[in-house]
């Protein structure tokens, strides 16, 4: 009987145990940020503001112009990471007024050494710049940067934290343009992709050199591919042009084929719509607009004569 007892009051302490991390299991909640309201929206007149918050993270992203250049900014309960700057101080001047009201210390990351994504430096120069190594040596070295920028982009290499959040950096040569950087935060999820990726709108093909060994699109496409399959799970896509995608493989694969098409236009393995090869820009520009219509600007334009200057001779592909 007294084997029995114990035996009686083992199971009864062990029940009440188990009950117990049981209710405790019920109560813990996930840790979250009380981010309170973000700054209005009115404070962008000349683009458009959408966040998305999360537990820990919110993120900002602004949409300025028709192109449009996209900048994030990345929230968190003590620190605020602005990805890119967009091309014109007058969109920098509204994104300082925005980033002002969140308040926080902060940080700037550049992907790559393009003017529409580093234009607005000059309104953060109280804040460190930071951008994968190949690319801060080239923004360190091009005078319309740093006659913005006074102080030395810090050059990233693997994984550093800025604010309080691990960043992991890498890059694709010789795509889109010479070094495109990109990012990603293994934590949240989140891949900040630059202009390696575009969200359905026009991609910029003007540094596109079919005659030359290199086939910038062959490596852009190259890349993507190996962007898919580590990323493709991921939460969250923020790219240079058009806001963030949630659908992270099927975005790339979008842009997977629109680089195909184009360069078997340009090529002329893929006849134009009236049957002939295309032999000028303006025949390209014309075929990619027909056949994405509903894409928004991006910087497809650029590649026609006269883009850039009067005189332009345009993108060099045939």
């Amino acid at each position: 009987m007294k084997y029995l007892k114990l035996s009686l009051l083992a199971i009864l302490t062990l029940a009440i145990a188990i009950t117990s991390c049981s209710n405790d299991d019920d109560t813990i909640s996930p840790l979250t940020v009380d981010f309170g309201e973000a700054p209005s929206s009115s404070l962008i007149t000349t683009g458009v503001v959408n966040v998305i918050t999360e537990n820990t993270v919110r993120y900002h992203t602004f949409d300025f112009a028709a192109a449009p250049y996209t900048v994030t900014i990345v929230e968190t309960e003590d620190n605020a990471i602005v990805v890119d700057l967009g091309p014109a101080p007058a969109f920098a001047a509204e994104l300082k007024t925005y980033f002002d009201a969140i308040n926080k210390p902060g940080a700037v990351i550049i992907t790559h050494n393009h003017g529409d994504h580093y234009g607005g430096a000059g309104s953060f120069t109280n804040l460190d710049f930071y951008a994968e190594s190949t690319v801060a040596e080239q923004l360190n070295n091009t005078a319309d940067f740093t006659s913005m920028y006074p102080n030395t982009v810090i050059g990233v290499t693997g994984s550093k934290e800025i604010g309080d959040l691990t960043f992991t950096f890498g890059k694709v040569s010789k795509a889109e343009t010479g070094e495109n950087g990109y990012f990603y935060n293994e934590e949240h999820k989140v891949l900040f992709s630059g202009d390696l990726i575009y969200n359905l709108t026009h991609q910029y093909l003007r540094e596109y050199t079919p005659k030359d060994s290199e086939d910038e699109l062959t490596n852009w496409i190259a890349g993507l591919n190996v962007l898919k399959t580590n990323f493709s799970d991921y939460n969250h896509l923020f790219v240079g042009h058009n806001g963030s995608r949630s659908d992270v493989g099927t975005v790339i694969d979008e842009n997977i084929a629109y680089l195909e098409t184009a360069q078997a236009i340009i090529k002329g393995t893929k006849t134009i719509s009236g049957g002939e090869k295309a032999s000028t820009q303006q025949q390209v520009v014309d075929e990619l607009l027909m056949l994405y219509p509903n894409y928004k600007e991006g910087g497809l334009l650029l590649s026609l004569p006269d883009a850039f200057f009067p005189g332009d001779t345009g993108a060099d592909w045939f």
